[in-house]
């Protein structure tokens, strides 16, 4: 059985972390939680038809830790 991976919807956080950022006191996990969100709005899908999640996290700060995408799954 062949099973059909698709793209349905993309988010992402603006660049507010940086030092003195509009966001620079959000933790990373907040910030990714609202582009799940807004992502899942977008496509126009049940969340609990979500199979797999693919989250990207190019330089994670010390206070959200190694791993932003699991944290920011609710």
């Amino acid at each position: 059985m062949y099973r059909t991976a698709v793209i349905v919807s993309t988010a992402r956080t603006p660049l507010a972390k940086a030092f003195r950022g509009a966001f620079n006191n959000t933790h990373g996990a907040a910030l990714q939680g609202h582009c799940i969100k807004h992502a899942v709005e977008r496509a126009g899908v049940k969340p609990e038809d979500i199979e797999d999640v693919f989250i990207g996290c190019a330089m994670p700060e010390g206070a959200t830790g190694m791993n932003v995408a699991r944290n920011a799954a609710p």
